[in-house]
Order: C-alpha cells, then sequence, then structure tokens
C-alpha cells in the first residue's frame, strides 16, 4: 500500500516573518524548546504568540516553575501592545506549578500539567522556567522521565509545547528536554561595539523545511519584531524580462554616454570620492523619475531627509512636494544604529510597498559597517539587486572609493559583480583647480560610450560637458599633455563647485 503524505498542520506564532522561517509555523502537537540567555526575549515571545492565538479564540496555558512570580509577570508583560487583559481572564490561563515542585519534587509535574490542560483544553502550553526543574532532580535518569512522561502526556492532548529556558549553546543537544523535541529555538544576544545584536535560529525542526542559519530580531513596544537573513530570491525568473527599453539619468550628457540611458531593471554603481557628487547624481535620477509618473525611494544612511531636501533646494528641486504626491520617499537610518539585514528587510518590503520604479542606496561604504565579513556584504548587496529586479525597480547604489587623487582601487568590497553598470567619478588637478571626470566603466549587455568627459555641478545641477582634449592619464587624477595644451576645452555648464555630496 502506497502512503500518501499529508500536510503538517501548523501553529502561527503572529509574526508572518518568523512563520516562513520555520516554513509555516510551529507544526500542531509538536515540543519546541525556547533556549536563550536572560534577557533574550524567551518569555515575551511566548506571551506574543499566546495573545495571538488568543486573539483567533484559541486556548493557552501558561505554567511557571521556578522563576518569575505571576504578579510579576504579568506586570512587566503589561507595558506591551500585544497585551490585552480580558484575554488573560477568558483564553490565556496562568498556572503556577512552583508551590507543588517545592513540595513534591519534579516527579509530580507531569501529573500536575495533566490535570491542568485536561481541564483547560489549551492549543498551546508553555512552562517556563523548564531548565528551573533541573534545581529540584540532580537525577539525569529522573530528568529524562519527566520531561518524557510531559512529551507523551501533551502529545495526547495534541497540544503544542513550549519548554521555556535558559539554556546555554553547549546544554543544546546534552539535556534531556532536547531529545523528546521536536524543534529547537534560540535567542541571542551578540554584542557589536556598543550595542547588542539580537539573533534568532532555528537549530532543529523535525520533519519539516525551514530557513536555517542565523536571522534577525528587535524587541519594541510592539514585541519581538523577526527580520529573516537577507538571500537572493529562490525564483530569479519571477521579475520582469529585460525589455530593451531605457531609463533616463536625469543628467544632461551622461545617457549618451550610456547609449541611450540605463538599461531598465538593472543595478548600477556610481564610485567616487567624497565630495564627487554621488549623491547630486542619484537625486537627479529620483527627480527624473518622479517627473516622468515613475515613484522612487532614496534609501540613505548618510544625510538626513531634511539635509536631502536642502540639497535639492539648492537646485530647484522641491522634493518635499514630490515626497507630498507620493512620488519620492526618503527613508533614513543611522549608520551608528544599523542592522544590514534589518535595513535591507526593510528596505525590500518598501519599495514592494510604494511599487516604487527607481531606487538609490546612498551608500553602500556605511552600509558595508554594519557587516561582520566582506563574503557576507557580497551576499547581501547580490541578493538586495535581486530583490529590486523583482520588483520592477531600477536601482543605483552608491560607493565611496577612499583615494581623492592618483590611483583609484575599484571594486570595493567585491561588489562590482553584482553591479549592471558601473559609473566613475573621480577628481583631478588641471593648472592648480579642481575638476570631476566621470566615465562608464562598464554597461552589461548594451553599447556604450567609452569617453571620459568632464562633469560640471552647478546651480542647474549636474552636466556631462564633453571630453578633456590634448590629455591623457585623466583617470589617474594627474593627467599629462598629449603633444599639446594641458588646458581641457571649457564647454557649456560654468565653473564647477568641488564641494557637491
Amino acid at each position: 500500500m502506497k502512503l500518501k503524505s499529508k500536510p503538517v498542520d501548523r501553529l502561527s506564532s503572529g509574526s508572518a516573518e518568523f512563520d516562513w522561517i520555520l516554513g509555516g509555523g510551529f507544526p500542531t502537537g509538536s515540543v519546541a524548546v525556547i533556549a536563550g540567555d536572560p534577557g533574550t526575549g524567551k518569555t515575551v515571545f511566548t506571551l506574543q504568540m499566546m495573545f495571538h492565538l488568543a486573539r483567533q479564540g484559541r486556548r493557552c496555558l501558561y505554567c511557571t516553575t521556578l522563576s518569575e512570580p505571576t504578579l510579576k509577570l504579568i506586570r512587566y508583560v503589561q507595558g506591551f501592545d500585544f497585551f490585552d487583559p480580558a484575554l488573560l481572564k477568558e483564553r490565556i490561563v496562568i498556572r503556577d506549578l512552583g508551590a507543588a515542585i517545592r513540595a513534591d519534587g519534579i516527579a509530580s509535574v507531569a501529573a500536575q500539567v495533566k490535570e491542568h490542560v485536561e481541564r483547560d483544553e489549551p492549543d498551546l502550553v508553555a512552562i517556563d522556567s523548564a531548565k528551573a526543574l533541573h534545581d529540584f532532580a540532580p537525577d539525569h535518569g529522573l530528568r529524562r522521565a519527566v520531561f518524557y512522561d510531559l512529551a507523551v502526556t501533551l502529545a495526547g492532548w495534541e497540544s503544542t509545547t513550549f519548554l521555556v529556558g535558559e539554556y546555554r549553546s553547549d546544554e543544546v543537544g546534552e539535556l534531556p528536554e532536547f531529545a523528546v523535541a521536536d524543534c529547537i529555538i534560540e535567542l541571542r544576544n551578540r554584542a557589536r561595539e556598543l550595542t547588542t545584536l539580537r539573533e534568532v535560529e532555528v537549530l532543529k525542526l523535525r520533519g519539516s523545511h525551514y530557513e536555517s542559519g542565523r536571522h534577525f530580531f528587535d524587541i519594541d513596544a510592539s514585541g519581538l519584531t523577526f527580520y529573516p537573513r537577507v538571500r537572493a530570491p529562490e525564483q530569479t525568473g519571477t521579475g520582469p524580462l529585460p525589455t530593451g527599453e531605457r531609463v533616463s539619468t536625469g543628467v544632461k550628457g551622461l545617457d549618451a554616454l550610456l547609449g541611450g540611458g540605463l538599461p531598465q531593471h538593472s543595478a548600477t554603481v556610481v564610485e567616487g570620492s567624497t565630495g564627487i557628487g554621488k549623491t547630486v547624481l542619484g537625486l537627479h535620477f529620483l527627480v527624473a523619475g518622479a517627473r516622468a509618473g515613475e515613484p522612487g525611494v532614496l534609501f540613505t544612511l548618510e544625510e538626513t531627509p531634511e539635509q536631502l531636501r536642502g540639497i535639492g533646494r539648492g537646485f530647484g528641486w522641491d522634493l518635499r512636494e514630490l515626497e507630498q504626491r507620493q512620488r519620492l520617499a526618503i527613508l533614513y537610518t543611522s549608520p551608528v544604529e544599523l542592522s544590514t539585514d534589518h535595513f535591507l528587510n526593510d528596505a525590500r518590503r518598501a519599495v514592494e510597498r510604494l511599487h516604487a520604479r527607481r531606487v538609490v542606496f546612498d551608500s553602500l561604504t556605511s552600509a558595508a559597517l554594519g557587516v561582520s565579513s566582506e563574503p557576507r556584504f557580497r551576499e547581501l548587496i547580490h541578493a538586495m539587486t535581486k530583490h529590486f529586479r523583482a520588483a520592477g525597480a531600477t536601482a543605483l547604489m552608491t560607493s565611496e572609493v577612499p583615494e581623492f587623487l592618483g590611483a583609484t582601487q575599484l571594486g570595493a568590497h567585491g561588489i562590482s559583480p553584482a553591479a549592471d553598470n558601473l559609473i566613475l567619478m573621480r577628481y583631478l588637478e588641471i593648472e592648480g583647480r579642481l575638476e570631476r571626470a566621470i566615465s562608464v566603466l562598464k554597461a552589461r549587455g548594451i553599447e556604450h560610450d567609452t569617453a571620459v568627459c568632464r562633469l560640471v555641478i552647478n546651480r542647474q545641477g549636474a552636466t556631462v560637458a564633453g571630453g578633456f582634449e590634448g590629455l591623457h592619464g585623466v583617470l589617474t587624477g594627474v593627467p599629462r599633455p598629449m603633444g599639446g595644451s594641458a588646458r581641457p576645452v571649457r564647454r557649456e555648464g560654468g565653473a564647477p563647485q568641488p564641494n557637491a555630496s
């Protein structure tokens, strides 16, 4: 007889993001260990899920052992938005096992829990702290028997069970509760400079696919908010197919260098030293899109929204008016508090929510500060360009090169392979003055001009104003004459202003 596979019923955690990490939620009737050091959010996560299920009409049983008293527990959880005192009376029952454990030892735990389950008929049962039971049973055999009896008792009622405890990473797999667990989740706090990074990892989920590896979360007034590790879409083919259409950069003369503009849905990296005008180029791109009816998003880790609006006013652009018309959104995150996976998750969702057709990311250099390793940073950028393309957006990302003049090291952090197009902006010195140069170094799949041209930035904005006649070595920053005058030919656009962002 051929057995047919049957989908596993799932219990939602209340977080769509965490349900996705679990492959759809907690399998109904499973035993899950929620492990982590004190202060990692285990109890908050458990109660947050219970209040979510209670709002759906499900019943929950929360059993305290020898950790926090019930009144103290309720007082602290009242500060979260998910708390509803009416649900404590109707759907969430809190039982204290501590007194009986002190009197009779942990051998009575299974019988007590069975009595409460028979009375309350819960869909979810939590024992917090399960780790505290070890203090009353130094014998390993007794502890194993107690946790086995618990698992059998609760499985008979098809209740999903959380064993919550302050388990260290090195205890996972050694203590008896991990042997009966169908699911093991570990919450961690990891120090990073002066801040703390919160991580979550599913270590085990029996008989089910899940997203392995470390993911991230925050704790605020709403409870735990999860941010799955950013990675490329599994089916990149679901995004828009190449159309051959071009998107204007909004910069006079730059579209011509690109053979008609940026390819639609492509990803472009603009590299250049500080103050060269990368942000101005990004604003040109977004303003041109807004005027053409294409909404855009500017993700900034450097200038604040008010600073960017001030830059825009200097060129005659009313960015606030474009924001009010929902043609532009400016989203700022301080690099000091940056959690890159968190930030990029928000960026991806914002592009989808706003139906953005143009995206500027300013800058990759600042984003790299929040990533622990260069390979992980490359993975993040590759994933984000795929997500932007899948959302139907054309992306422009800025990156700072440390060299002001002289030889330039391009493709910092190995991001060039993720870009379809690469534009280089740099300073050069001519007769004691700083000039700007711009060149398209890479344009995947399209014919483009390889000339090195002057870039002029004045009150009218940025303009590509022709090449440097009679000079070679312009991209070194110190050009030399080719048997003629070293002075570049003056063209339209006026005198450059070296201090644009």
